[in-house]
């Protein structure tokens, strides 16, 4: 009895084809594509495209001494994702704003606006953050210190700030 493999070799396909197109991918079920921002959404935040504790790459020459702030290497990377459940919460608004919280160049941190799921976007070269350490990007639907509506949620990643220059 002959068996033909033509419609085991089909059904792999396709299913290896909705896979590959299913939209999900990166952490937690993270949504991809370019799919709009919308009200009343989870989302997580996404630095160099991970949202556990990142390695920032700074470069700053010479010693490095407390306090002591530097460029960001370019090429490193912010997005937004979105989830099913828990992180960030739109609330009734349509974007989300990101920013490192340590950000020493202005009064007001370099801010990346995302209104697309699955967008990188390059930190700004103008971010200034400390050599070495720890700190914090804030992933929020308010811009900073803006007076904001009721119901939303930021969602903050960790990062270790790495000085390559050293």
């Amino acid at each position: 009895m002959a068996v033909s493999l033509r419609p085991v070799i089909v059904a792999a396909m396709l299913v290896a084809i909705l896979i590959g197109t299913a939209g999900v991918a990166g952490p937690a079920g993270a949504a991809a594509g370019s799919e709009p921002i919308g009200p009343n959404q989870h989302f997580i935040g996404l630095v160099n495209g991970s949202n556990t504790t990142v390695d920032v790459h700074t470069v700053c020459a010479g010693p490095a001494s407390p306090g002591r702030t530097g460029p960001v290497v370019s090429d490193q990377t912010l997005a937004v994702a979105r989830v099913a459940r828990h992180g960030g919460f739109t609330g009734p608004l349509s974007q989300v704003y990101a920013w490192f919280v340590q950000d020493a160049s202005g009064a007001t941190p370099n801010m990346v606006t995302f209104t697309t799921y699955g967008t990188p976007h390059r930190v700004p070269a103008a971010v200034r953050v400390p050599c070495q350490g720890t700190g914090q990007v804030e992933f929020s639907p308010c811009p900073f210190r803006a007076p904001c509506v009721a119901g939303w949620r930021p969602n903050v990643v960790k990062v270790r700030f790495v000085n390559i220059a050293l």
